[in-house]
């Protein structure tokens, strides 16, 4: 098995320590200089590269962002996938293809309610490989990730003063990188074909509410809490996608089907594990 992602970055690199230490090569495509490598079988390629990896790869990671025309690396690399080893996709997606759901609990066969145009980005990549590996017979999992965070990917608290955000009744679902990284791990190794997955832990909240237990876990005396009327205005269009989706992300299929139990089942545990990095 020979794993190609592209994109290498945060979330690849804690997934290639996983799948690596058992013997599978990884090769990350990435324009980054990297000089830490723990591993032999991991090998890092330049972008200009990516059509020679692709011809002896087995399985890809896509993890790259999509840019206005949909999935970058479809538009540009899906007639060289076609040619080569490659026999199973994973593409990295977002929960934020569901859109607003006003707060309700949303699953992989919920509606699809993407407002903003970075959302309707990602349902139109999503519909791309699915199409794709339909019609070439490739294996294909979707992964629909929440906010990652997890050690140097956390708010760090070296601002005069720390805004929190109130807006009552609005949800954000997040995940460990850890845990992120072991479930995406088993859908790569078990080759699972043609699922969805939502990768969220157990405890949606307000972002009140984690900004404040890591407030607590930190003693940050130096904060002031504004309301979301007076916020809102200095939004950029990114921001708003956040804010304006409300939605409580279930994870009750990958416990299910893999009978995982998350290292970081919800925030409080999570943070409390970060405290060096806040």
């Amino acid at each position: 098995m020979i794993v190609c992602a592209l994109g290498y970055g945060y979330l690849t690199k804690f997934v290639f320590k996983r799948i690596c230490a058992l013997g599978i090569k990884g090769i990350g495509v990435t324009s980054k200089n990297i000089n830490n490598n723990q591993f032999s079988n991991i090998i890092f390629v330049n972008r200009d590269k990516i059509k020679e990896v692709l011809t002896y790869s087995t399985h890809l990671l896509i993890t790259a962002p999509p840019d206005d025309k949909g999935c970058s690396i479809f538009n540009k690399f899906s007639s060289q996938i076609l040619t080569s080893n490659i026999k199973s996709l994973i593409y990295i997606s977002s929960t934020g293809v569901y859109g607003n759901h006003n707060g309700n609990l949303v699953n992989e066969s919920s509606l699809l309610k993407a407002n903003s145009q970075f959302d309707k980005i990602r349902v139109k990549s999503e519909k791309q490989w699915k199409t794709f590996c339909k019609k070439n017979n490739l294996n294909l999992n979707i992964v629909r990730i929440s906010g990652i965070y997890g050690p140097q990917r956390i708010i760090k608290f070296n601002k005069k003063k720390l805004d929190v955000i109130i807006k009552e009744n609005h949800y954000f679902s997040r995940i460990h990188v850890l845990d992120a990284a072991r479930l995406i791990s088993k859908i790569i190794l078990e080759n699972i074909n043609n699922e969805i997955w939502n990768l969220a832990d157990d405890v949606p909240s307000s972002r009140e509410l984690f900004l404040l237990e890591a407030i607590k876990i930190k003693n940050i005396k130096n904060f002031v809490k504004i309301q979301f009327k007076e916020y809102q205005v200095t939004l950029s269009d990114r921001a708003k996608k956040f804010w304006f989706n409300n939605k409580r992300v279930s994870n009750s299929k990958v416990k299910k089907y893999f009978g995982y139990r998350f290292i970081f089942p919800n925030y409080k545990s999570g943070i409390k594990n970060l405290k060096e990095y806040l």
